[in-house]
């Protein structure tokens, strides 16, 4: 636990100078922005990519693809961040650039945590770590072990993740790295937290916010929300909502959603251990729209049980039992024995709520053998494979031919320093974020849990959602392009949503919604495809159908949506829809363009006074 990973590497600037090789920032402007401002720093990286591009600078290209990642990262824009992503790969191997193949690894290699990909995320650690020591430079080294280390943690291998994340400290320590000190000892907390380690947590959280010296309200909504939960867990139920409400004013200040929900699903929890029934159900309500849009099928999944617990106590069995099957849903994408286990718990206390002896006898026998079985595993069988799995050993071997190679070299330099001057010194304080550790702070949970996966379909509508409809398109489109063949696509918006929310409500507005997804089904059937893009927002796609053919289909479900045969929605609501349509015939240009032009028609058609469609 003691052996330092964090390397000093000393080179000859001339005949008589030496330094430590510790990065600066790429871009200080853009570096601070990053944590401050995202959305405006995003758009700044955005335009030098442009303008890099325009002159041919490749390494402005690469800075600014390093900023856009980052930015997308904190943003949580997960489906716009892998092309970028891939870009930077490639454009950094052409160039034989391994300082910026290094961090785009690093990019891939958090995505693929995020995804639950952890074959994947362990492989590209293990690479991006080797070809840190390749660098010699100690900033990505210790950004890597942290990352590695996060892996550990998000495989419950809590002894190799803390190793890890200390080596790094001592790396930025040394280094008086105050950014990446905070961010790193919110890890650390994190970790401690994980182990049920609570005191540890709070401490270390409390160190991390120390060394947080930019203050941004992104930063202190996770951090607000992150000391909470730590107090929830001690039963200092006080302490916790005065850390959770100044996290969801920081939340909203900022327009952070996806910190907002989690701080909403934190103080949920909070009133449930209190016996606070409905402010605990006005607090979760909102959440689940935001897990939904941002994929996040681990906070879906813990949502719908916290939903559940809240009706079985106030005795609503029925939607209970609603929530349950939503959340049955989600234990097979999620496919661990924790989030099995914790399934059937709720099952059963569904069961023993309505004395339903038989029924809870089973599910609580199925619990006791699924514990039995995780007690079971062999802890040390799982940390040499997981040794294996990281190269673990490989790294230790080189890192220890590397230090004694340091040491060599500092020997030589003593020697001959009757005629040498030195120069050791530390290049800069950065301002850098690891967006990876950042998102660590917004994804409490889910670093908790094991494997993550992406669900086709929309859990409210039953259609598909965004990311799969988008993936069709894409094979669609190139299909078209291959074999010169035609297919429509659509883009629908409901007319005056906000005010059917606004005037009868969120319920009535998820029926709508549900409605028009079931009539879209039923009139398209096996000639096209229907996704959920986002709120009101529908994509259809219809191959190898004519212009005509595809107004035909329109007119038929404007008509019956119109028509609204639901007992669920108040005849006063007024349903319709606009849309923008475009037929291809195998363009060159790409599906994202076509997504555009369909795009602007559908608005245009609302410009022009709604309940009607624009053709491209």
């Amino acid at each position: 636990m003691n052996m330092r990973f964090s390397l000093m590497c000393l080179f000859l600037f001339a005949a008589f100078f030496a330094s430590a090789n510790y990065s600066e920032p790429y871009d200080k402007k853009l570096e601070k922005l990053t944590l401050t401002n995202p959305n405006e720093s995003l758009k700044l990286a955005k335009a030098m990519y442009k303008s890099a591009g325009s002159i041919g600078n490749t390494e402005k290209k690469l800075i600014a693809l390093f900023y856009i990642n980052e930015s997308l990262l904190i943003l949580s824009a997960n489906n716009e961040l892998e092309p970028y992503i891939d870009q930077g790969i490639k454009l950094a191997q052409q160039t034989n650039n391994l300082k910026f193949y290094n961090e785009f690894l690093g990019h891939k290699t958090f995505l693929s945590e995020l995804k639950g990909d952890y074959q994947s995320a362990a492989k590209s650690a293990s690479k991006a770590l080797q070809i840190a020591y390749e660098t010699e430079d100690q900033r990505l080294i210790a950004i890597q072990l942290a990352l590695r280390g996060q892996i550990h943690l998000s495989l419950e291998n809590f002894d190799l993740a803390l190793k890890d994340v200390e080596q790094a400290i001592e790396t930025f320590k040394k280094n008086k790295d105050k950014t990446r000190l905070s961010l790193n000892y919110n890890l650390l907390a994190i970790i401690y937290y994980s182990m049920n380690d609570f005191d540890n947590a709070i401490k270390y959280y409390t160190e991390s916010n120390a060394y947080d010296e930019i203050k941004s309200p992104y930063n202190q909504a996770i951090y607000n929300y992150n000391i909470g939960a730590a107090y929830i867990n001690k039963e200092d139920y006080k302490m916790a909502q005065q850390y959770y409400l100044k996290s969801k004013e920081l939340s909203e200040q900022t327009k952070d959603a996806n910190t907002l929900a989690f701080t909403r699903y934190g103080m949920a929890e909070m009133y449930m251990l209190q016996g606070k029934t409905k402010q605990a159900e006005e607090e979760l309500m909102p959440v689940f729209e935001v897990f939904e849009d941002s994929n996040d099928a681990l906070m879906l999944y813990n949502s719908f049980l916290l939903l559940a617990e809240i009706k079985i106590e106030n005795k609503r069995f029925d939607q209970a039992l609603e929530t349950l099957d939503k959340a049955k849903k989600l234990t097979e994408i999620i496919a661990t024995p924790s989030v099995k286990l914790f399934y059937l718990d709720m099952k059963t206390q569904y069961y023993v709520a309505q004395e339903l002896w038989q029924e809870a006898y089973k599910l609580a026998k199925e619990s006791n053998l699924l514990r039995i079985e995780l007690q079971k595993e062999d802890k040390e069988e799982l940390v040499s494979e997981l040794k294996v799995k990281f190269n673990a050993q490989f790294d230790q071997e080189k890192l220890a031919f590397l230090q004694k190679q340091n040491e060599l070299q500092l020997q030589s330099i003593e020697q001959e320093q009757t005629r040498q001057k030195y120069l050791l010194g530390i290049i800069g304080l950065s301002f850098f974020i690891i967006a990876f550790t950042y998102l660590a702070y917004r994804n409490q949970k889910k670093i908790k849990k094991n494997l993550y996966t992406l669900s086709i379909t929309d859990y409210l509508t039953k259609v598909y959602n965004r990311r799969y409809i988008i993936q069709q398109l894409k094979k669609l489109h190139q299909k078209s392009k291959n074999e010169n063949l035609s297919y429509g696509l659509v883009m629908i918006d409901l007319d005056y949503f906000k005010t059917i929310n606004d005037s009868f409500g969120h319920d009535i507005g998820n029926e709508v919604l549900i409605y028009f997804a079931n009539t879209a089904k039923s009139v398209i059937q096996d000639t096209g495809q229907i996704g959920r893009i986002g709120g009101e927002e529908w994509l259809i796609l219809f191959p190898d159908m004519s212009m005509d053919q595809i107004k035909s289909k329109l007119n038929q479900l404007r008509q019956e949506y119109k028509e609204a045969i639901s007992i669920k929605i108040p005849k006063e609501c007024e349903l319709s829809f606009s849309s923008g349509i475009i037929l291809c015939h195998g363009q060159d240009e790409s599906h994202e363009s076509i997504l555009k032009k369909v795009d602007s028609a559908m608005y245009q058609a609302k410009q022009n006074g709604r309940e009607q469609d624009v053709f491209v």
